[in-house]
């Protein structure tokens, strides 16, 4: 009888288990994957309606910068690197996660900045300038647990990405000296 009883206690724990699994799986595969092409600075901006009778438009307000105005020590594109950086930011610190993100994540990220930072190349004193603001949050990050240095850092990418990626849209913070407010 004991084992009638032991039997049928694990088959029911069993059964319990299978489902549980099988309704995690089945909720996780409605969830989608970002790809590279994937910005979601971009879908957020493109799904927010300005107002109920506006809309978004999509004619290009921000022309690309020639990419020989910033290129990295190792010759990769400075576009590729604001890009990157800007992408980062959104997913670990965008929509409501400044406080809640990973420092260690973020430090890393800092120290990474810094160093490819390093002999960098740069044809504009603006760009040069916010480079400058970007590095100094990048080394309080790096030495700290700062979120206002964090914060600004996302602003600087984000207001780059849109200005020299050619975005076609201006919804910036303002803090960049390389095509700024007017």
């Amino acid at each position: 009888m004991i084992y009638w009883l032991i039997g049928i206690i694990v088959g029911v724990g069993g059964l319990t288990a299978s489902v549980v699994f099988a309704t995690l799986i089945f909720l996780e595969k409605d969830k989608s994957l970002k790809t590279d092409n994937d910005k979601p600075a971009v879908s957020a901006a493109a799904t927010k309606s300005v107002s109920d009778s506006e809309e978004m438009s999509t004619e290009a307000v921000n022309e690309p910068v020639d990419k020989s105005v910033v290129t990295l020590a190792d010759g990769s594109s400075g576009h590729d690197f604001i890009s990157k950086w800007h992408d980062f930011y959104n997913d670990t610190l965008g929509w409501g996660r400044l406080e809640t993100t990973d420092y260690a994540e973020q430090q890393e990220a800092a120290e990474s900045i810094l160093s490819q930072a390093e002999n960098i190349v740069i044809d504009d004193s603006n760009i040069t300038s916010d480079l400058e603001h970007i590095k100094e949050a990048a080394k309080l990050v790096a030495a700290a647990d700062n979120r206002d240095a964090m914060r600004s850092l996302h602003r600087y990418f984000h207001d780059l990405d849109i200005y020299f990626n050619g975005y076609d849209y201006n919804q910036t913070f303002g803090v960049t000296e390389f095509k700024g407010e007017d």
